[in-house]
């Protein structure tokens, strides 16, 4: 989901976008439920969210003129929801194409060709920010050129390994004009400056047991678990990401001083209320269960398994999973 300042909230769910107004009213705003690819009135509008990608990945990102951005990872494509004389449409923003770039290198944004995950996060001037596999690409204010940012930093990668592709899952956005993605295997947490340039600030990329199990610490060598999702407090102070296999919220200065911190906690994948050091605090679900997960076990209850995103004030939205049949 994704909130603009008027108050209202907007989230991804099969094949549609829904609108929560302030008054806690929720509609389908764009879609008509079923996956394919069609622009024009929202209402008739097709995605194919979270469909031939990698982890189902889903992203949104609200617009300071209140358009909404959807990374529409099954089509290749960003897909921008807006208001044309008081009537909802949607649009193709960038992708489609057939053409790869080169660093650097700018082009029509309908002519670029994107690869594997998808992710986007807009800026406060308009500026449209997105990643695939392969690294970053802005799209300017009036949507004319996009400019392909570089590939991902070797240290985001795991030791002794070529620099690769990024399994990007989400982006967000800060008021400076920051922009940060969060990748699963290699886990890591991106950021890029306003003016492009690209760097590795969190997350340990490494397959070593004992570091997997550090617990938090320094950013740059605390170790995050197939994160999914990220939220950025709009003053940039901090950057949260939550675990697909941890099933925590962790808390990552944004200054990338001092430590890591776990702010929400439910146990590691498959084992109850169990973690690798006293630093991630107790367990906020049922703090006394044990054991493996089963279909009557103790857990049967994650809270905040998954991040889904913020609003324009900086509060954090998750949700609250029942788990059985493990």
């Amino acid at each position: 989901l994704c909130g603009d300042r008027a108050g209202n909230l907007f989230l991804a769910q099969g094949q549609f976008i829904d609108i929560v107004t302030p008054n806690g009213m929720r509609s389908h705003l764009a879609g008509t439920g079923e996956d394919g690819y069609r622009d024009g009135a929202a209402h008739q509008a097709e995605f194919r969210l979270g469909l031939i990608v990698k982890y189902r990945v889903h992203n949104l990102a609200c617009g300071p003129d209140g358009s909404v951005y959807v990374a529409d990872g099954g089509n290749r494509r960003i897909r921008r929801i807006h208001q044309q004389q008081g009537q909802w449409r949607v649009d193709t923003w960038a992708g489609g194409g057939g053409r790869q770039l080169a660093p650097g290198e700018s082009a029509a944004p309908l002519a670029v060709a994107f690869s594997g995950t998808l992710a986007v996060a807009v800026t406060p001037q308009g500026e449209v920010t997105l990643a695939d596999d392969y690294g970053a690409y802005r799209v300017t204010a009036d949507g004319r050129e996009i400019r392909y940012l570089g590939r991902w930093p070797a240290s985001a990668f795991y030791p002794g390994a070529k620099p690769g592709n990024l399994n990007v899952m989400m982006g967000d956005a800060d008021r400076a004009g920051n922009v940060y993605f969060v990748s699963r295997t290699p886990d890591a947490v991106i950021r890029i400056s306003p003016a492009g340039e690209v760097r590795h600030v969190a997350g340990r990329a490494t397959r070593d047991k004992a570091q997997q199990l550090a617990g938090d610490g320094p950013p740059l060598h605390s170790f995050f678990n197939t994160p999914d999702s990220i939220a950025v407090q709009p003053d940039g102070s901090a950057i949260y990401v939550c675990g697909g296999d941890e099933y925590n919220i962790r808390r990552i200065p944004g200054d990338g001083a001092g430590a890591t911190a776990t702010l929400m906690q439910n146990g590691r994948w498959y084992r109850a209320s169990v973690h690798p050091n006293k630093s991630r605090g107790s367990a906020v679900v049922r703090p006394g269960a044990n054991g493996k997960l089963k279909p009557d076990g103790d857990l049967t209850l994650l809270m905040v398994s998954h991040l889904l995103g913020r609003d324009a004030q900086g509060n954090l939205y998750g949700s609250l999973n029942h788990w059985s049949g493990m």
